[in-house]
């Protein structure tokens, strides 16, 4: 089992309804949906550039996927995800907006992000002690990407390369769009179709569970700011 720590908007919001279309999966009640239909995009092209995307479901990474260590247990885990939240306030992303990032679809904020990037860290600080170690196949699998010498010291400190200054929030909308005929598409579809007027706002933190290796990541709870 691993756990990791999301922001996921809550359900039946705008985003939240709007994320499980595109990816065509809802995490929370384990229902596949119908995806999207996107102009000029055949459907399984779709379906297929957003496998990996469906697996780990609607999110945005906090704290990476992690297996508890020896002597932690799940209730440990809700314990101090209900400490740690009782004591936050919600944080609004500034302008959301679809963009590529690393050569996947992405929604980012359109703006500075310092708050949102102290609430990972702190995520990633704070949790860490309950992370067992990466096991070796999962530290050469991580070190076959192409990562820089920085990345590689994050990820031998904090089991992930991409905290501290590496970090950088986004929601995941698709698996590689490169050299993808239909990119320029997606890419257009995808900023029409998450035009949303609601605020987008991290209320809470989500615990998502994987049950098993390859398994798909589910929605486990939410942890509100404030109690």
């Amino acid at each position: 089992m691993r756990y990791a720590l999301y922001f996921a908007p809550e359900p039946h919001s705008l985003w939240w309804d709007a994320g499980c279309r595109w990816l065509g999966r809802d995490p929370l009640t384990t229902a596949e949906l119908p995806q999207v239909r996107l102009p000029d995009v055949h459907p399984r092209v779709l379906h297929t550039l957003t496998r990996d995307a469906r697996r780990y479901g609607f999110h945005a990474t906090l704290k990476a996927p992690f297996r508890l260590a020896d002597g932690h247990s799940l209730s440990t885990l809700e314990n101090l995800l209900q400490q740690f939240t009782a004591q936050r306030t919600p944080v609004t992303i500034p302008s959301p907006r679809v963009s590529l990032l690393r050569q996947f679809l992405a929604i980012l904020p359109g703006e500075p992000q310092d708050e949102i990037n102290r609430l990972a860290m702190d995520c990633v600080r704070e949790f860490d002690h309950l992370r067992a170690p990466l096991t070796p196949d999962e530290l050469a699998r991580r070190q076959r990407q192409q990562l820089s010498a920085r990345q590689l010291r994050l990820l031998s400190h904090w089991g992930y390369p991409y905290t501290e200054e590496e970090y950088q929030f986004h929601i995941t909308l698709s698996d590689s769009l490169h050299n993808t005929d239909s990119a320029d598409a997606i890419v257009a579809a995808a900023q029409r179709f998450f035009a949303i007027s609601e605020p987008l706002v991290i209320r809470s933190i989500a615990l998502f569970t994987e049950a098993e290796p390859g398994a798909d990541f589910m929605l486990h709870r939410h942890f509100r700011f404030g109690g």
